[in-house]
């Protein structure tokens, strides 16, 4: 079975999963750095490998990955 018409036309526009996966986890990124400079983030900053982590030291996320299952289990997306 083929995907609709309007499946295809989201994907040119918005782009394959994986990228829109990669964007968000960019998007989150950046803006976990903002709320760092200001003092406020929840995660910890993993300055080596560049990439958040849960104060418990498991990985959160980096500008490539977000692991979305666990944010949201633990309450960082609705």
């Amino acid at each position: 079975m083929r995907g609709s018409g309007s499946d295809r036309r989201a994907m040119r526009r918005f782009g394959s999963d994986q990228e829109r996966r990669r964007r968000r986890a960019n998007a989150l990124y950046e803006f976990e750095m903002v709320l760092r400079e200001e003092g406020i983030s929840d995660f910890v900053y993993d300055e080596e490998k560049d990439l958040f982590r849960f104060p418990d030291g498991s990985f959160a996320f980096s500008r490539q990955y977000a692991d979305v299952e666990l944010l949201q289990e633990r309450g960082y997306f609705g």
